[in-house]
């Protein structure tokens, strides 16, 4: 607690003398950059975002038939203040067809909403937004165009879970008989289709994807599986086709795999195929910000040339944390500066808190209208994540902080290992199953265990130094069952201001952060909402400090610094805005050359802080033709000009 008021003081500090302008002399400078006014890079249309506007089943499982949807499950008012609070700012709606919007036909052709009200609660909360349009991309087409005629599929390798054309049956269909082209072509005509239905419920298409992640099919939720590229081609050629004949003004995208868009790339060489792809969609979900570098080196060197960007970021990992959330920052910043992309989009608005992904996924978190937030492990210790509860442990293990981590595949891989850093040295108590006679190298044994109703675990000590820390994985085995991973109970300096930082993407959960966020869930009214801070301080800041179609400046770095970042942008008005950012673990000092003899006014946020009305807290202003300052570690700032 005492690193978070800690911030804010100096926050404050700052804030005494946000109305007087600051020169900053004989500061040591860290980074220095210099932003070419005159020389504009791409036009960043807008940011967007995905709305879970039909239910799904906690860990992506299962398609329950409940309305546990957003906005449907708020209270009137809720959903006024949701799309005017929140969603004012961004300009793209992702809409996941076949998923989300899953209503059928009676023939089960076209998809429909699965409520009367459904497509009217997503234009209204639109409306209220001043959201321009959705980007509309399927998970799974509608049943009858799919082999197994199911929005869901069997595994991997399930050769029904394709469109019908692709089946292994498609010879002997009643109707198309074999005819791959007929087929194609009356699966294009159903797409447009879906677009008019949308339109005649006031919804703007303003972009269009065949599939979501085409490599995939599971057995969880919707998908629909490419097993090759030529497939993919061929599909995406005439539902594209349909789709441009139907309205001309709606960017195709394609295609949404890894970091590559590698069914697509295979047809790019053909004109009448590259003809109809306006931008490239990949996914990079979770990613640290510095591999946008690599992303747009390898689409710009291998593909003809088009637009580019990503379409769903989150963490599928545990939840949000603040260094995540400087992750997201700098992603964003990376991905307009370097990467010159044209929009960038969030996964979920909200997430209910029942759903296990909701913490790494949403902006925020509502509460359902028609179940209650069950809070019966509200300050109790999981062994591990959704694990059995420990029931006892030694005497004054409750006063130190408390790590577990996921335990995927259950009992059949070996529990995961995880990394951290911590802010101070410590004094670790190592929770271990001790399967195989399993004994973590490097640890002393003590005369301690934890209890829980799976049964008794050993206890380890270790003396940890401030810094980095590497948990290895437990794969003590017996037969084929693996040891769970370790839990850890650590015990700082000075547990006040003790603080554990995670990875950008490491499979483990912190209890003092946990605890924030489930005490918040269940002191919520039902049809209430609440931000998710460490995702939404990250995404808000830009939603707010940029509008509609800003330009990017040219910059140039005189020392690159991957954890110090800088992004450069004109809005339309003709206005500046110069954004830095820094994760490097201590202070950081910009020097900004900006080329403007103006004035300049700072917002700045960090991962518990983002001001009234997401626009930051304003700390100094500044004139002249540059600008100094000084960051603290896990901190950015937006430089407008005034």
């Amino acid at each position: 607690m005492k690193l978070i008021k800690l911030t804010s003081i100096l926050v404050l500090f700052a804030m005494v003398s946000c109305n007087q302008y600051v020169k900053r002399k004989d500061i040591p400078i860290d980074g220095e950059v210099t932003i070419h006014t005159d020389r504009y890079k791409q036009t960043v249309w807008g940011i967007g975002f995905e709305i879970q506007s039909d239910a799904i089943g906690s860990g992506n499982t299962g398609l329950p038939t409940d309305k546990h949807a957003v906005p449907h499950d708020l209270t009137p008012s809720e959903r006024e203040r949701f799309a005017k609070e929140m969603l004012a700012g961004f300009r793209y709606c992702r809409l996941a067809g076949g998923l989300y919007w899953r209503g059928l036909d009676p023939e089960q052709k076209y998809m429909q909403p699965r409520w009367d009200t459904q497509l009217e609660e997503i234009r209204q909360m639109m409306d209220w937004a001043g959201v321009e349009g959705v980007s509309l991309e399927y998970w799974s087409p509608a049943p009858y165009w799919k082999a197994n005629e199911s929005y869901i599929g069997k595994g991997r390798n399930d050769r029904y879970n394709v469109l019908k054309c692709f089946g292994p049956d498609f010879a002997n269909d009643p109707i198309y008989k074999g005819d791959t082209v007929k087929f194609l072509k009356d699966f294009g005509e159903a797409c447009a289709k879906d677009v008019q239905t949308l339109k005649e419920a006031g919804i703007k298409t303003s972009q269009w994807g065949m599939s979501n992640e085409p490599w995939t099919s599971n057995t969880s939720y919707s998908s629909c599986k490419w097993f090759t590229a030529e497939d993919y081609v061929r599909s995406y050629y005439y539902s594209a086709k349909a789709i441009r004949e139907a309205d001309p003004n709606i960017l195709l995208i394609s295609d949404t795999e890894y970091g590559f868009p590698r069914k697509i790339a295979t047809g790019m060489h053909r004109p009448e195929v590259a003809d109809l792809v306006d931008a490239y969609v990949v996914h990079t979900i979770g990613w640290d910000s510095e591999r946008v570098k690599d992303v747009h080196k390898r689409i710009t060197e291998e593909l003809p040339k088009r637009p580019w960007f990503q379409n769903e970021y989150e963490y599928l990992s545990g939840g949000a944390t603040p260094e995540r959330c400087l992750n997201t920052a700098q992603h964003i910043m990376n991905s307009f500066q370097l990467g010159e992309n044209p929009t960038w989009y969030w996964i979920h608005a909200l997430k209910p808190f029942k759903n296990s992904e909701a913490s790494g996924y949403s902006l925020g978190f509502w509460k359902s209208l028609m179940e209650k937030y069950h809070a019966q492990n509200i300050g109790k210790y999981e062994r591990w994540v959704k694990g059995p509860i420990i029931d006892k442990m030694p005497d004054g293990f409750e006063k130190m902080e408390f790590i577990n981590a996921i335990r995927p595949g259950k009992t059949k891989k070996p529990g995961l290992g995880y990394t951290f850093s911590i802010n101070q040295n410590a004094t670790a108590y190592l929770v271990v199953e001790e399967k195989g006679g399993f004994a973590p190298e490097g640890w002393e044994k003590k005369d301690l265990v934890v209890v829980h109703e799976n049964g008794t675990d050993a206890i380890y000590t270790k003396q940890l130094q401030k810094g980095k820390i590497q948990i290895s994985k437990n794969d003590g085995k017996e037969g084929d069952v693996y040891g769970a991973p370790h839990a850890l109970f650590l015990e700082g300096e000075d547990m006040e201001t003790f603080k554990v930082e995670v990875g950008v993407n490491s499979p483990m959960k912190i209890r003092s952060e946990a605890m924030v966020l489930e005490k918040a869930a269940m002191e919520m009214e039902p049809g209430t909402w609440i931000y998710n801070d460490f995702n939404w301080n990250a995404v808000g800041s830009f939603v707010k400090h940029m509008p509609w179609d800003c330009k990017v400046l040219d910059i140039t770095e005189a020392n690159y610094n991957k954890d110090a970042r800088v992004f450069a942008y004109e809005k339309p008005d003709g206005k500046r805005v110069f954004v830095v950012s820094n994760r490097t673990g201590k202070e950081y000092s910009f020097k900004l050359n900006t080329g403007v003899n103006s004035k300049w006014q700072s917002y700045r946020y960090t991962p518990w802080e983002r001001g009234e009305n997401t626009m930051g807290v304003p700390t100094e202003k500044q004139k002249g033709n540059e600008i100094i300052t000084v960051l603290p570690h896990l901190s950015w700032e937006f430089w407008e000009e005034i």
